[in-house]
């Protein structure tokens, strides 16, 4: 199985404008945006690695080497729509399942995909990715920019504010006088706690 991302995200849910204000930069300040732009992203993508999430919507596509079983889970939930189910066929020639064929579940998470009533998957030819499956996943938005931020986890937020803030001010792996404060696990890591893939959604 694979995941690859056809289409990135468009924002981050964190602006630039709230990473200074963690930072204790003023509002004014852009000289470090270009490090403050690395961090939101890099600390967006960890989150996202430490839940099994995506934070922010993005085209995926999932590959496999054949239809497996009847249920087919989509990672990276939330699930939001599918796009297309395409396989290889026996004669090796792509060919693309009539959506009216399969339903769709977004409200499970992970999301997941499977045949219509009285329909099955069909049989694949034996080569790697075999059935490509596209779809949409992540946060939707429900207007601006702003509204799309809203739809997202707080505890996601204020995750990736206060690492921000942490890396920098601290930019080297050892600090000079040899002493590191750390958070407690509560206020660091187990704000993502809620929120990962399996877990009561809070």
């Amino acid at each position: 199985m694979t995941v690859r991302i056809v289409t990135p995200p468009s924002v981050e849910p964190v602006t630039l404008a709230e990473a200074r204000a963690w930072c204790r930069l003023e509002s004014d300040d852009t000289a470090n945006d270009t490090v403050l732009t690395l961090l939101i992203q890099a600390m967006r993508e960890r989150a996202e690695n430490i839940t099994g999430r995506a934070f922010v919507q993005r085209t995926l596509r999932l590959s496999l080497p054949a239809f497996p079983g009847f249920t087919i889970e989509l990672p990276y939930p939330p699930l939001v729509s599918v796009t297309s189910v395409k396989y290889y066929d026996a004669a090796g020639v792509q060919q693309t399942v009539d959506p009216a064929d399969y339903e769709v579940d977004t409200d499970r998470e992970p999301g997941c995909v499977q045949p219509a009533y009285g329909e099955t998957w069909q049989y694949t030819r034996a080569m790697f990715n075999a059935v490509q499956i596209v779809y949409e996943a992540g946060y939707a938005p429900t207007g601006s920019p702003t509204d799309y931020r809203e739809n997202m986890p707080a505890s996601l937020k204020l995750w990736m504010q206060t690492n921000m803030a942490a890396l920098f001010e601290n930019r080297e792996q050892i600090v000079p006088d040899g002493r590191m404060a750390v958070l407690p696990r509560d206020l660091g890591e187990g704000l993502l706690d809620s929120l990962k893939v399996g877990t009561l959604f809070g």
